[in-house]
């Protein structure tokens, strides 16, 4: 468009008018004038325009020097298609703009913003690294020389592909890959390709593999100082014994089990190397905390749902997406169906909910007719003798038709509605108090704060890069974008509250007031900081006990390794770390009258309520009783009195 013709300007509350001349409006424009339909790539084939490519191209220019703006990125690029229209009349022959013409305008488009100007340079830096390495690619390509034939081709040896084939010694793909994979300038990236090569030839040989060139690559980025750049060229590997170790130990598993199980090592490596920053990689591998799902970079830890019929439907597509399990929340009696209650969907109902008794009914005679074994988390409420009676009955027939069932009392921790978790983070609370004692100048509450801290930002940088995933664009670095900050959730998880406070206070949260004091002020205060952080990053944060099991179990056994004046009286004992807030009390009843109150900020992981009863043994008559005393014991406003019994050998290991 001529440059007397239109003049576009950005302000207002959308941040953008149009001024008029001569010209007339440009609503006029394009109302009149044809659009652009097709653009003339580089190889000369012709293909649809599309504008959001353009669109994308800004935004990536903006949120490679800050913040970036979707609906701004969309205003400029419908500029450029206005300047590509008003263009089309005259200067194209056949009206079909290139790929050049069209960077070229957006160039202006950026250039002529005031408020452009970063972004403008970001995007002409761009495309001249784009050009170079077209031009490294097109210009400089060297003759391959197949195998054997290293002396016609100048003395270069042929190159052993890890796909098992071979090519011709290329020092242009040398250069691309460092301009490409490690952001070097093109002529540092010549050079060192140069001396790649100069020292390959002075070795002879005649077949090179693509590893070694790779190590000599490498070797040069390290003695020029390139270190930042060296990293992005790292392979990911494990070594041979690793592998056939792991080979071994899962034979009696399927082969597509044993290459997942593999693979996963590797995607582990990926995610603390990339996905995470290195402090919080580091209190990961020294485990003052774990970093759940390594191995499932790109899924979401869990995802939490209302039951609606489009939702039973995609079941089996979404737990695809999902690393742990669906969380569907429902208490009506409709919708029960065959095929429902697959592996990796946990079902919650609330007794506080109209129609719970119907909908537990109704699920009896679903997980029957099924053959299931469906995962139910139950939440209670006290109710009336009869209502109690009815609910006992339900939950032993469920249990007896081979449901697992996890009663939660009231008043504890829940999950905010529907979301997406994106990971979940655990903390080591045994080892908090480890360091907190062992360091003079710092207290368990400075500990926690610091440990909050490192796991929140793990838990954003997760939720960074499974934004940036999935919208498929470059990330800022001060915000969530793509749309999953809006319903995004991380969970903060705990483990071992009780032998936290046993190292604390000398006792065990079972054993005196003053250690259940001690738990009860740790778990308020974390969240406490929790709720802080929250409203400060607009990301919805849970507390949530995790399981001692599996990976777990490694925190405990690195503690007795830095701590074995301590964990070694545990082991000596029989005794892992407590899952989540947990007690040693062995009483039922006492049990869920402590937990109970530990449980009213955190989000209990399995069931409070009977857990480890036999409810067939039982019968429903006898677990009503239970329940009925259960739920009372459980609506204590006041802490339960406790004894003291202090804990003389963790006492006298303190001394």
């Amino acid at each position: 468009m001529p440059p007397n013709c239109v003049t576009l300007l950005r302000v207002s509350t959308d941040r953008r008018t149009i001024a008029e001349n001569t010209a007339g409006p440009v609503r006029l424009l394009r109302n009149v004038m044809r659009k652009i339909r097709e653009v003339r790539k580089r190889d000369s084939r012709v293909v649809p325009f599309d504008l959001d490519k353009v669109s994308d191209a800004i935004h990536r220019a903006q949120l490679s020097v800050g913040v970036g703006d979707r609906a701004y990125a969309r205003e400029l690029a419908e500029v450029v298609e206005h300047f590509l229209t008003a263009e089309s009349a005259g200067a194209r022959r056949d009206g079909v703009p290139d790929i050049e013409e069209i960077q070229d305008v957006v160039e202006k488009v950026l250039m002529a913003r005031p408020d452009c100007g970063e972004a403008a340079k970001s995007y002409i830096l761009y495309r001249r690294k784009r050009e170079l390495l077209r031009e490294t690619l097109e210009v400089r390509r060297e003759r391959e020389a197949g195998p054997g034939r290293a002396g016609e081709a100048g003395g270069l040896p042929s190159v052993e592909k890890t796909d098992a084939g071979v090519s011709g010694w290329s020092k242009s793909r040398i250069t691309a890959a460092l301009i490409r994979e490690a952001d070097l300038d093109p002529a540092v990236a010549e050079e060192i390709a140069a001396s790649v090569e100069a020292k390959v030839l002075r070795t002879g040989i005649l077949l090179i593999s693509t590893a070694l060139i790779r190590e000599l690559v490498d070797n040069e980025l390290f003695e020029r100082g390139y270190d930042a750049k060296l990293k992005k060229q790292a392979p990911l590997s494990l070594p041979r014994y690793d592998i056939e170790q792991l080979i071994r130990a899962e034979a009696g598993q399927a082969p597509r089990a044993i290459e997942k199980g593999i693979a996963r090592q590797l995607l582990l490596q990926y995610s603390l190397g990339e996905m995470y920053s290195p402090e919080v990689a580091r209190a990961h591998r020294n485990g003052r905390f774990y970093l759940h799902s390594l191995g499932n970079p790109l899924r979401h830890y869990r995802l939490l749902s209302d039951w609606n019929e489009d939702l039973g439907a995609r079941l089996p597509e979404l737990q695809e997406q999902v690393s742990r399990e669906i969380l569907v929340s429902r208490a009506e009696s409709s919708g029960w169906r065959r095929g429902m209650f697959s592996k990796g969907t946990v079902f919650q109902l609330d007794c506080a909910d109209p129609g719970c008794l119907e909908a537990l009914g109704t699920l009896v005679a679903a997980v029957r007719a099924e053959g299931s074994t469906p995962a139910l988390v139950i939440r209670l409420l006290p109710a009336e003798w009869g209502e109690l009676s009815v609910l006992a009955g339900r939950l032993c027939e469920l249990v007896s038709a081979g449901a697992t069932v996890s009663l939660l009392p009231p008043g504890c921790g829940e999950f905010p509605g529907g979301g997406i978790v994106a990971g979940k983070v655990t903390l080591n609370l045994p080892r908090a108090a480890c360091r907190s004692a062992r360091d003079s100048a710092a207290s368990i509450e400075s500990e926690l704060d610091e440990l909050v801290d490192l796991a929140v930002k793990g838990l954003l940088e997760k939720t960074r890069f499974l934004s940036k995933l999935h919208s498929g664009v470059e990330e800022s670095p001060g915000a969530l974008s793509g749309g999953l900050e809006n319903e995004a959730v991380g969970i903060v998880g705990l483990v071992g509250l009780n032998e936290c406070v046993s190292y604390l206070a000398g006792s065990q949260l079972h054993e005196s007031a003053a250690a259940l004091d001690k738990g009860i002020e740790l778990v308020a205060r974390i969240a406490a900081k929790l709720e802080a952080e929250q409203g400060r990053l607009g990301l919805r944060l849970v507390l949530e006990e995790s399981l001692n099991r599996g990976e777990l179990l490694r925190l405990q056994e690195m503690d007795g390794r830095l701590y074995p004046e301590y964990v070694s009286a545990l082991a000596e004992a029989g005794h892992l770390y407590t899952d989540g807030v947990r007690t040693r009390e062995e009483d039922p009843l006492k049990t869920i009258e402590l937990d109970a109150v530990l449980l009213r900020s955190v989000v209990p992981r399995g069931g409070v309520v009977g857990k480890g009863m036999d409810l067939g043994e039982l019968g429903p008559r006898r677990f009503s009783e239970f329940l009925s005393e259960a739920l009372t014991l459980s609506f204590r406003k006041k802490q339960p009195p406790l004894e003291t019994r202090k804990d003389s050998a963790i006492t006298e290991l303190k001394k």
